[in-house]
């Protein structure tokens, strides 16, 4: 034993020269396919986790596409739901307006909204009518609920309408019922009113008030609005009337110019 190991000894930087020699033989003959082996196994340490981080980045972009694709379908959606029930509501519009006849001497010209002016409630209106359709000033202006104002401006392919609910605008007044007669204006503070009818007349709740037609503006007849309170002050000579509006102001769109047969 001892012999061997002062053999060995002796000869150990030979057999690790041995040693290396064959390891070096067996790599380049491609015996043992180590290259390929740790190639791999640092290749699959190195790139797995960029890998599977990239897979999840496009998993991930994938699915914010999809997401995006679903918004813009259901915000397309809404929109042709939304049109839909505009186009339902112009439809009913429209069948309401196509029972609405003229006044005996005067056509009707239809026309536009395309602006309104006013604070918290419109007093005026821009329509898509001028003088290129025999428009002028103190024509009255109409809709299927009634008396909506007259005529104060015109250029050629526009107009201005003064509402009534213009505190400057006045409308000459009757009591359907009765026929007795006031002046309708409108307050800013206290809204329609009906000035100027005697203490003494016949006038209650739910009477309509029409225009008289006195004055030479507004033609006879047309729908003003309806009485919601009367007060009979005590040693004063008017009555105080508060009225509903027969147009709902907020909402004119479609309106109809009175044309004398005339013109």
């Amino acid at each position: 034993m001892g012999v061997v190991s002062t053999l060995l000894a002796r000869r150990w930087r030979t057999i690790q020269l041995m040693a290396v020699v064959a390891l070096a033989v067996i790599l380049i003959t491609g015996a043992l396919d180590l290259n390929g082996h740790t190639s791999r196994a640092i290749t699959a340490a190195t790139y797995s986790p960029f890998y599977l981080l990239k897979t999840s980045v496009l998993e991930l972009s994938q699915k914010a596409v999809e997401s995006q694709q679903l918004r813009e379908k259901l915000v397309d959606a809404s929109v042709k739901l939304s049109l839909l029930e505009e186009a339902r509501r112009e439809n009913a519009r429209l069948r309401s307006i196509l029972g609405f006849e003229a006044l005996s001497g005067f056509k009707i010209i239809p026309a536009k909204v395309v602006a309104v002016y006013g604070f918290e409630l419109p007093t005026a209106a821009l329509i898509n009518r001028g003088w290129k359709d025999s428009i002028f000033v103190d024509q009255s202006i109409v809709n299927q609920e009634g008396l909506v104002g007259r005529v104060v401006a015109v250029s050629a392919d526009f107009a201005t309408v003064q509402l009534l609910t213009d505190p400057l605008n006045r409308v000459a007044a009757r009591v359907a019922a009765s026929r007795e007669m006031g002046i309708v204006r409108y307050l800013t503070t206290g809204g329609m009113m009906l000035d100027n009818f005697p203490v003494q007349g016949t006038i209650e709740i739910g009477d309509q008030i029409l225009s008289s037609g006195l004055g030479g503006v507004y033609p006879p007849g047309l729908q003003v609005g309806t009485v919601v309170s009367v007060e009979r002050p005590e040693r004063e000579p008017f009555c105080t009337v508060k009225l509903s509006p027969a147009v709902n102001f907020h909402s004119i769109e479609e309106l109809f110019i009175l044309r004398p047969d005339t013109l």
